[in-house]
């Protein structure tokens, strides 16, 4: 049915208006319905604002959930503001459903009024845990929550989202950004981590590895040479042998971020590291490359 048919009939509906009213307002409802199934959705809301507007100068009741269906497809005839006031008569008569506040909420992301598409997504997520779209809500409150510098509260989202949107780089990345302004290191890691298998280029987590890796080789080192100068028995020897391995390892790592930098961006601030793990490692010709760049 299109809306010129929907126009037809609400012409015929008026038409016999005088069979009875209680017929026409049962059948404002009806074609609406009728309407819905056939996809036409603005036949619909004209029927159910012509539905509305009958019982009110009756001054009987409605049921608040016929407002609530009549909002869903205002909503869907692109008459949003419609749609709210229908959603709000439905809400003031305490009535509530998950569809609605789904609708709500995007809605006022359409309109791009954050604090009311929030309220609608907390509510759906305080009342309807159980429903198949809340990873999708717990998502979208994740995003604004990180938007909004309220960090505890979108780490706390974190577990609750999907798999695929865990791994989406833009909510991994600040995931990562949050773990790091908490100093949450070890979560910091685990995020960065993420990111470069998804995005090999990941400046902020290649940074943020190599860095770790280079520190903690480094205070590793100066640790067990110091321990060693100190006691130089041959335990002390066979333990500053097995700790340089780690060493060793760590420093690799380290390259491995800080070399891929590199590929990025020659900044001599990556030269810097590079010069120095290539020390460790007693390789002087990679390190003169790179002492090149230094500044």
């Amino acid at each position: 049915m299109n809306l010129k048919k929907g126009k037809i009939l609400i012409i015929l509906l008026i038409a016999f208006a005088g069979c009875g009213t209680p017929k026409v307002i049962t059948s404002y409802r009806t074609i609406a319905e009728q309407a819905v199934a056939e996809g036409n959705y603005e036949a619909a809301t004209e029927n159910w604002r012509l539905f509305f507007e009958k019982e009110q100068m009756e001054e009987d009741e409605i049921n608040p959930a016929y407002y609530s269906e009549a909002g869903k497809m205002a909503f869907r005839a692109h008459q949003a503001d419609l749609a709210i006031k229908w959603f709000d008569q439905a809400t003031n008569l305490n009535y509530s459903e998950p569809g609605m506040y789904l609708d709500m909420a995007e809605i006022y992301k359409q309109k791009n009024n954050l604090t009311k598409e929030l309220e609608a997504l907390e509510y759906y997520r305080a009342h309807y845990q159980d429903q198949p779209d809340i990873a999708g809500v717990n998502t979208r409150l994740f995003g604004i929550y990180a938007s909004i510098n309220q960090r505890e509260k979108a780490i706390e989202l974190w577990p609750e989202m999907s798999l695929e949107n865990k791994q989406d780089e833009n909510h991994l990345n600040a995931y990562f950004s949050m773990q790091k302004q908490l100093d949450n290191e070890s979560e910091a890691d685990s995020a960065a981590q993420a990111l470069v298998a998804i995005n090999p280029k990941h400046v902020e987590a290649l940074k943020w590895l190599g860095t770790k890796y280079y520190h903690q080789a480094e205070h590793r080192y100066q640790r067990e040479m110091k321990a060693y100068q100190k006691n130089k028995t041959h335990m002390q020897h066979l333990k500053l042998t097995q700790e340089l391995k780690k060493v060793t390892a760590e420093f690799q790592q380290a390259a491995k971020y800080f070399k891929a930098l590199w590929e990025i961006d020659q900044d001599p601030k990556y030269a810097t590291y590079l010069v120095n793990i290539y020390t460790r490692f007693e390789d002087s010709k990679t390190a003169d490359y790179y002492r090149k760049y230094l500044k």
